[in-house]
């Protein structure tokens, strides 16, 4: 039905429409200087591709699983779904990573809210992973209703056997759920603000996020693609998440009166253990998921 291509338009065009607004509304404050380092976009963009990765491999894992659960043959491959043998159930089961990374996702905001005062900079990966746990499974119903053929689609449409009716409701309250999960993951970056910043000021925002998640996301983009290749058609990806959340990150950064700062040590320096991290997670895509793993 055209209303969900509507709303899914709507996903994709809402943070241009209000940035322009943001724009209009602020473009006689004063911008403050010196409101971050580069060690915050670093920091920021290495967790950031850390936590990608490991939903995506989470997610992989648990389609897997699911599989093996039936009695089925698979593989713990790139993007290979695909498997060997019979099960009334197998359908269901290609929705089985979505709904494990859902719930991922809820249980890192859980263990977020109780570590949030915290010195330590991995409670930056917790809410990354919490953010890449939602975002890459909420979309996936709505993408469902428009392509019945992906993971999802399989189990809402070739196993569950939903309703047109209830698939379009379904699609447009994960479409409106986006975007105020991503107002809500605004609020709590820019809590990692240094005290000296005055959030007070719109463009004091405005600038942090724009290191802290925009930045960090485009550079972690970057820096998720090798994870993705080949095929080359899969560096996209990343980008695809990019483009339908970090938007209203950036764009509802005004949305909260009064942000609380909470402890951390994100802009001191650059830290080495995530990146050492990020390479041993690479070289175990490209050394162990890529061949395939049977399960």
């Amino acid at each position: 039905m055209i209303i969900v291509q509507v709303f899914f338009a709507a996903l994709l065009i809402g943070p241009i429409l209000w940035g322009v607004i943001n724009w209009t509304k602020y473009k006689g404050v004063s911008a403050p200087k010196g409101i971050v380092t580069f060690n915050t976009l670093v920091n920021s963009a290495v967790l950031y591709a850390l936590t990608y990765n490991l939903i995506f491999f989470l997610q992989e894992v648990f389609l897997v699983l699911g599989k093996k659960v039936l009695g089925l043959e698979s593989y713990l491959y790139h993007n290979n779904h695909t498997w060997e043998g019979e099960h009334p159930m197998m359908y269901l089961m290609q929705g089985s990573g979505a709904l494990a990374i859902f719930l991922i996702g809820l249980i890192c905001l859980v263990i977020y809210s109780f570590i949030k005062n915290s010195q330590s900079i991995w409670k930056l990966l917790v809410l990354w992973l919490a953010f890449h746990g939602l975002v890459q499974s909420i979309p996936q119903v709505t993408v469902a209703y428009l392509a019945p053929s992906t993971d999802v689609g399989e189990a809402l449409v070739g196993y569950l056997n939903l309703s047109q009716p209830l698939l379009i409701a379904l699609a447009l309250i994960c479409i409106f759920t986006t975007p105020m999960l991503n107002i809500m993951f605004s609020r709590l970056l820019l809590e990692f603000a240094p005290k000296d910043v005055d959030l007070n000021n719109p463009k004091a925002r405005f600038r942090y996020i724009r290191f802290i998640a925009v930045g960090a996301a485009l550079v972690g983009g970057l820096l998720i693609v090798p994870f993705r290749v080949p095929p080359i058609r899969q560096a996209i990806t990343p980008f695809i998440v990019f483009v339908y959340s970090i938007p209203w990150i950036w764009s509802s950064v005004n949305v909260t009166k009064h942000v609380k700062h909470t402890p951390n040590r994100i802009d001191e320096k650059i830290y080495w253990a995530p990146i050492a991290l990020l390479i041993l997670l690479l070289i175990f895509f490209q050394l162990v998921l890529a061949p395939g793993v049977e399960f």
